[in-house]
């Protein structure tokens, strides 16, 4: 027989939700200490509010710096052409004084 692997500390990731002593999975969720799962169910809900208005906060500044790189990624390419150009026009312009010899 195999031996049964310790449970993770609850609330750790791969922590699965205990079950109440005598419950099954199709007889609903079990009553909590106190039993107030209104009050639960209510600051998941805000929790997951504050979690989708951080997110979208993310997503703006995410999309403002990346119409910055693509701004800076222009001016990069712009400066990369001028500086091959004035390396063409000196290097013809030291080819046309070296002596022909």
């Amino acid at each position: 027989m195999a031996e049964a692997s310790p449970l993770p500390p609850e609330g750790s990731p791969g922590a699965e939700p205990r079950r109440v002593r005598g419950g099954s999975e199709e007889s609903g969720p079990p009553e909590l200490p106190g039993g107030d799962t209104r009050e639960l169910l209510e600051e998941v809900e805000m929790q997951i509010g504050d979690a989708a208005f951080s997110l979208a906060k993310i997503l703006e500044a995410t999309s403002a710096v990346s119409a910055q790189v693509e701004e800076l990624a222009t001016k990069c390419s712009e400066n990369a052409r001028f500086l091959r150009t004035w390396r063409d026009l000196l290097r013809e312009g030291y080819e046309s004084l070296k002596p022909s010899g």
